[in-house]
């Protein structure tokens, strides 16, 4: 079966440079996946898009289901069926399971959209509060808030992608998390695993949309795109 392009509703650059409001609604994201991670206007909370349902991780830890008609800044999905699947009943640290889960790669080159389901011995996250337009992302970074969880059966949904494609995404492994019972969750800070099962799909293309919002028509690159997301996303 022909594996889905990944589909990105805006390049993370934008994000990076502090545009938190663009028109692309959830609603047409979900047109072009049910799996994947991204974040709401106003950077309102983490996003999480699973089975076909997108959920919105907030700052209070609080989880919820999204209306189509909500709006985001940044989103990446595709349509998972997963091209490998293997079980991996070894505790691992999160230094453990990033060699894990890089190894597993047939290229480093290539795209892939990642599920981990299971048991995870500890999970630490971050969610960051709403936000005003134009304040640089690795700024909104130090306000976060992190909420650590342990003996917690969830869902890593995320995605790697090559470091020459670094300005559309997070290059590296990308990860959310959200609880089994759909209770909490939020962007991956770090994971330790008991027994969890790693699902594995290639994307054979990138769809990547460039909103005409007049933000990004004449947004200028002014950060250290590298700097900053390495900030984020530690």
């Amino acid at each position: 079966m022909p594996r889905p392009p990944l589909y990105i509703s805006a390049p993370i650059a934008a994000l990076v440079e502090g545009l938190y409001r663009e028109d692309t609604t959830v609603g047409r994201v979900k047109a072009h996946g049910d799996f994947g991670i991204g974040t709401f206007n106003d950077l309102d909370g983490e996003m999480v898009a699973l089975d076909g349902i997108v959920y919105q991780l907030r700052v209070d830890g609080k989880v919820s289901e999204v209306e189509d008609a909500v709006q985001t800044p940044f989103a990446c999905v595709t349509t998972f069926y997963g091209d490998t699947e293997e079980r991996f009943e070894r505790p691992m640290d999160y230094a453990a399971l990033e060699h894990l889960l890089t190894e597993l790669l047939p290229s480093p080159n290539l795209v892939y959209a990642i599920r981990v389901d299971g048991l995870f011995s500890h999970i630490r996250v971050r969610s960051v509060p709403r936000q005003e337009n134009y304040r640089p992302l690795a700024e909104v970074a130090k306000s976060q808030a992190v909420f650590e969880y342990t003996d917690i059966r969830g869902t890593l949904v995320g995605f790697w992608t090559p470091s020459f494609l670094s300005s559309v995404h997070v290059a590296g492994l990308h990860l959310h998390f959200i609880s089994d019972d759909r209770s909490c969750g939020g962007h991956l800070l770090s994971a330790a695993t008991t027994d969890v099962t790693v699902r594995l799909q290639h994307a054979p293309a990138l769809h990547l949309d460039l909103p005409l919002t007049l933000d990004f028509l004449t947004m200028e690159s002014s950060r250290d795109l590298a700097a900053d997301l390495h900030a984020v996303e530690k």
